[in-house]
Order: structure tokens, then sequence, then C-alpha cells
């Protein structure tokens, strides 16, 4: 006999530890590989970031240096000439630029200026534009004072359409006075193509930078992703004298490990940044191969040891099974004993439920006749009869109430009560069943109605909202074990569209409210999120199933009604039933006059076919209707009352029984004639609804026999003129 997998016992501790390593040491490990190798990682970057910008800061330097002596060299043509006399050997300095010009790649187009801004010679021209230059930065500084050498931003030479920045030194009288400009043309692309052979491929920002922040020459990432960072971060790296790699942030909040040097005594610096991507690609990788690797060593190695568990805890279970064998012989004997003494009564209880079923048709049949006909008798003696027989026809009234709540009984019992829906006085239902909610609660806690004198009549089921009175004080008084208070409250309320944004059941309009308020403990947010859910409770094992405040809200839903919880921390907590009022009850006081004419309207001139084998019944229904000013067309069962639709009778409501001989039922019956005039009124009726309606509400109107004279006239009458509203 296979032994209970809860009775299997555990492995040793020694080997649950073993799996746990198994499955834990592999990947320790790997995160350690991984961190030496982060660090690596970030110290070999570091390592390169200084190289390069090392490297980077020497060539311009040597780019500056060179570009000063042709510099010079330019300063040499006109030494000893004044500009007239320079104007006169214009050819001869055109000649000297043009020679220095061919013979330097990093500085091109050397301009001479005269001291009022006018090009004397340039080295691209001849006979040089007549251009003038007075506006330009690199002259505005050195007219003002500025002696040393200047770096002017990129701009797209006038001659040579190139864009490239200037590097340019003032001409000076023998007393210090400004005296004119020689500059050349430095085209960044010079320093970039050195720079991508320098630091290779990737995505890197390498640039010169002036101490003003302007990028003269720069080495942008290829990917449009990132974003180098901002010359101002990078400069403040120099100025603050941090020599080593340190990290900066870019636009779109990346990170860059970067530096900046300065370019010998010049106003320059050479910048270099790398992109924390681009540093922890190689890593990335690295680290998902390491913890594939750990992880299939973790798995292989927790697999063997899951095994030898498994192992362990066979031969411990095939031991302990050889042990207990007489043990469970004996209570596999006990458990059949228990299940045929359960199975005998399930069969008792169904064969009972079968009974009951069978004869609640039959017997409420009799029940609508009985009452039909005492209501009948009614109407007809009116003030002549007497004491003696209206006691009578009273008492035989009574009876009938009797039994119907007696067979209501019998089909609960049996699990073949439908829901049923019916207008209630919700302050006389809450008035009524207020002792036995005290009984529940205890004599610790007492109960306080507060019942709003002018609530209009709800659609509800009494026995189910009973329950679910019941269920909320019980909670209530769960959540007060030391006592407190409960209270009970109905009013009108308004529901908008907002207030049932979670509720799809339910439209927005008047609503009867049933509030159930504790004095307790309250609930916790989470607690309160979740306090609907089925099988969910905070009570203790064996104090609550977790179904209570679901099957209210399953309930409630049902109704096409809503429910609402509102709970605080040791503030209590309260649960609203939101139920749908019955049709025209919250309309303006002129409408039920209105309702109650066309009503008398559509019993005038309104056809109502009965569908009914029992003939006292159909008799008496039919007799009832055509009293209240009805035309009836009565069928004994479905079949002929289909021929009578499709024949073309002109029918405004179908009032039919919903278990019928000859194949068809009420349900169907009601849904052929739906398919054949979709505007008819349908109203059924039934005791007992067996297969034919299960335990759910159908998608028509349900009437529970036996039913009253003046509720059945009222119901046919509703639908007779909703019914000629819709055809008009």
């Amino acid at each position: 006999m296979p032994e209970p997998e809860s009775r299997r016992p555990p492995p040793p501790w020694s080997l649950r530890v073993l799996l746990f390593a198994s499955m834990l040491l592999p990947f320790l490990a790997a995160g350690l590989f991984s961190w030496q190798d982060y660090r690596r990682s970030m110290a070999g970057a570091t390592r390169q970031v200084e190289r390069i910008t090392a490297v980077a800061t020497e060539h311009a330097l040597k780019v500056v240096d060179t570009n000063g002596l042709v510099l010079d060299r330019m300063g040499e043509l006109l030494q000893g000439l004044s500009w007239p006399e320079a104007r006169a050997q214009r050819e001869r300095i055109y000649n000297g630029l043009r020679g220095l010009d061919q013979r330097v790649n990093q500085l091109r187009v050397l301009h001479i200026v005269e001291p009022n801004g006018d090009l004397l010679a340039i080295s691209i021209a001849w006979p040089p534009p007549q251009v003038n230059l007075r506006g330009r930065d690199y002259f505005r500084h050195h007219a003002e004072g500025f002696t040393n050498t200047y770096f002017g931003e990129p701009l797209v030479g006038r001659t040579s359409g190139e864009v490239a920045f200037t590097m340019s030194r003032p001409r000076l009288t023998a007393d210090g006075r400004f005296d004119g400009v020689y500059l050349g043309s430095v085209p960044p692309d010079y320093f970039v193509q050195h720079w991508r052979t320098l630091a290779g491929g990737g995505e890197r920002a390498i640039a010169l930078l002036r101490d003003d922040g302007q990028v003269l020459a720069q080495s942008a990432p290829a990917s449009a992703s990132l974003a180098p960072p901002s010359p101002g971060s990078l400069l403040q790296l120099a100025r603050a004298g941090i020599t080593e790699p340190s990290w900066v942030r870019d636009a779109r909040g990346g990170e860059w490990l970067a530096t900046a040097r300065r370019v010998g005594q010049e106003q320059l610096y050479v910048a270099y940044a790398l992109p924390h991507s681009e540093i922890l690609g190689a890593w990335r990788r690295d680290t998902a191969i390491t913890f594939a690797i750990a992880a299939a060593i973790a798995f292989a190695l927790s697999f063997v040891t899951w095994l030898a568990c498994n192992r362990w805890v066979a031969e411990q279970a095939a031991l302990d099974r050889l042990a207990r064998t007489a043990e469970a012989l004996r209570e596999q004997i006990r458990k059949r004993e228990r299940a045929e003494e359960q199975l005998a009564q399930a069969q008792r209880l169904e064969a009972m439920g079968r009974l009951t079923g069978g004869i609640a048709h039959d017997f409420n049949n009799l029940l609508t006749a009985i009452l039909g006909t005492v209501q009948m008798l009614e109407h007809h003696l009116g003030s002549q009869a007497d004491d003696r027989t209206r006691r009578l026809l009273g008492a035989a009234r009574d009876a009938v109430a009797r039994g119907a709540r007696l067979n209501s009984s019998l089909l609960t019992f049996a699990r073949r009560q439908p829901l049923k829906r019916e207008a209630l006085d919700a302050n006389a239902l809450v008035s009524g069943f207020e002792p036995l909610i005290q009984r529940a609660l205890g004599e610790a806690v007492p109960l306080r109605l507060s019942l709003s004198a002018n609530l209009p009549p709800c659609e509800a089921d009494a026995a189910q909202l009973e329950a679910a009175l019941l269920n909320l004080a019980i909670n209530a008084r769960d959540a007060m074990p030391d006592g407190g208070e409960v209270e009970i409250s109905t009013r009108t309320a308004w529901l908008s569209r907002a207030d049932l944004m979670s509720n799809e059941d339910a439209r927005p309009g008047p609503y009867a409210e049933i509030r159930v308020t504790d004095s307790g403990s309250g609930m916790e947010p989470e607690v309160l999120a979740r306090a609907f859910e089925p099988f969910f409770t905070t009570k203790g094992p064996g104090r609550g199933t977790g179904l209570g405040l679901s099957q209210v809200f399953g309930f409630v839903r049902q109704l096409g009604g809503h429910v609402a919880i509102r709970s605080e921390m040791r503030r209590g907590s309260s649960v609203s039933l939101y139920l749908p009022l019955v049709a025209g009850i919250a309309s303006a006081p002129a409408e039920p006059q209105q309702q109650r004419q066309g009503a008398v309207v559509a019993m005038a001139s309104a056809t109502v076919l009965v569908a009914e084998d029992d003939i006292q019944v159909r008799e008496m229904v039919s007799e009832m209707l055509r009293e209240a000013g009805f035309r009836v067309l009565a069928a004994i069962d479905g079949r002929q009352a289909l021929d009578l639709l499709e024949r073309g009778e002109k029918v405004d409501v179908l009032f039919s029984d919903v278990v019928m001989p000859g194949g068809l039922s009420g349900v169907e019956l009601a849904r052929r004639a739906r398919a054949l005039c979709p505007s008819i009124g349908v109203l059924l009726a039934s005791g007992y609804t067996g297969s034919a309606l299960g335990t759910e509400l159908p998608e028509f109107d349900l009437l529970a026999k036996p039913y009253q004279r003046d509720m059945l006239v009222r119901r046919i009458a509703a639908m007779a003129q909703e019914a000629r509203q819709t055809v008009a």
C-alpha cells in the first residue's frame, strides 16, 4: 500500500545542507570572479584613459609648437617693413606664405592682417581678396591687448570654404602697441584622424577645448544613443587639479570615465571620455558566460544531490512502510467504513431530494389553484361576504401561505431553489431580523438600528439578504473580542460611474443602501484589498472559512447591485450593500400615476398567452386575467402555444409554466417566442424549475408559485405596457 506523501521522512540535515550548498556555491564563486573581473575592467579603463589623454595632449602640444614656429616665420616676412612698404611687396610676401603653407599640413590658409582689419596677404589666393577682418574674434582680442597666441573659434573660411579654427599672434610695434595680426587655419580633422588612430574603435569622445569651454576639435561617439559630456564638466576636472580619471554625467544621465589635461602653457585642454557601457561591455558578456557555467554546474550538483536525497527518502519510506503496514490496513478499513456510511447518507439525501423535487411542481400547482380560487371568491363576494365567510377564506389563504413556506423549505433542503428576486422593504426585513442578529452578536455587543423613513422598496432575495446580514454581523462580532457596538443603517444612495468603475454588473443611479458598521479593530490596507477574495481570512484555524464576505459580494453583484467596504485601523469597519430599487420607485411623483394610466390602457387592449399543463391552474389564471381586462389565449402545453404564435396570433405577453410535458419547457418556449416576436413580454411561473432553470436565474422574469392575484396582474400589466412602448 503506497505511503502518503505527507508522511515521507525528510532527508537528513547533512543532505539538505549539501543540496543548498550545491546550488549556492557555484553562484557565489561566479559572483566573486565577476567582481574581480569588474575591478580589473575598471582599472584597465582608468589606465587607458590616462594613457590616451597623455598621448593626445603631447601631440596637441607638438602641433601648437610647430604652428608657433610657422607664425614666427610669417612675422619674419614683415620684419623691418612698414605697412606701406609691405603693401608694395605683397607678391613677395604671398610667395613666402605659400611656401610655408605647402610645407606644413597642420596650419593652412596663412593670413596677414593689417591694423585696420584689411587682408594684406593670404597663402591660397593672388591677388588677395578685398576683405576686412576687423569683426573676427581673434582680431578683436589682439586689438584689445591680448599678446599671446590666441585660438579662435571654428569658422568657415571666406576664401577656402573649409571649417577650421584659427591660431593667431599680434604684430607689435617697438613700444608694444598693436600693429596687425599673423594667423593660420588649423583643420579639426587633423586632430580627429590622429585621435581615431590613437584610440581605435569603440564608443568614446576626445575633444580639444579652449579655456572658456569652446570646442575647437571633437571626435564624438558613433552611436546616436550616446551624448558626450558637456565641455564645462570636462574643464572642471582640469581646473580642480584632478589628474586621475573621474566619473562625469552627460545630458542624458549617462556616466563617462573622463579626464582633461592642459596643453603646455596655452589656454588649451585635451579631454578624453570613455562611456560606462563601453567599459562594461566585455565584462557583461564574460559575466553572462560565467553565470551560465555556474548555473550548469549548480544544476548538475543539485541534481546529483537531489537524487541522493530521494534515494535516502525512498529507503527510509520503505522501512517505515514495512513497520506501519498493519496500522495502515486498519486505517484503510476504517476509512472504507466511513466512506460507505457517507455514501449511504448521500444516497438517502439524494433520494429525499428527488422525492421533494418530484412533488414540488404538483404541490405548487395545487396551492396556486387553491389560492387563485380563494382570491377570486374574495373578489366576487366583496363587501357581501359575512364575517364567517371572510374568516374561512382568510384561513384558507393562510393555509396556502404556510404550505408555500413549507414547500420552499423542502426545495431549499433539496438544493433546487433558484435566486428569488422580489420587491422588499429593507427596513421591515432588518427590523424583523433584529432579534436573530442580536443573538448572534451576544450580550457584549449591542445592536443599534438607524433606518431611513423614506426608503423605497429594493429588489433582492429575502433569505439570501438575511444570510448576508447574519454573515456581516458575525464578522463584526469576531472583530470585537472585547466588546463594542454594531449599527445597521439604511438610506437611499446615488452611485456614479466613478463609484462603479470596478463593477460592470451595476449601472449608475439610485440604490437602497444597507450599511453594517462596527467599532472593532479595523483592517490593514493589505487585508482590506483582499477582503472579498474567496477563502481569504485573518481568523485563526477553525474560526472561519473566508467565504462569508465573498458570498455577500457574489449575492449582491448577481442582483445587479454593489458592495463597498471601508475600514481604518482601530476605528472599525463598515460594509455597505447597495441593492437595486424596484423599477419606477425612484421616479418623479407624477410618474406612478402615469404608469398606472399606462397599465390600465395595456390591460384594456393587451393579449396574454397562457401556457399551463395543469387544467385547474390554467382555467383559474385565465379567469383572473380576463377579469382584470386582458384578452386571454390558453394553451395546454408549449407546443400548442408555439403553434398559436407561428400562425400569427398577436400576443403582448407570454405567461408560461416552466415544467410542461411534450418536450418543450417554458424556458425554450420563451426563447422561441422572443425569436418570433422580440417585443413580447415573458413571465415564467413555477414552484420547482428542475433542470430547466438549474439554480441560477433565467434570462426571463420568474414568478414563484403560489402567487397572489394582484402580483400577477401588476407584473403582466407592466410587461404589456413595456411591450406596447417597444413596438411604438
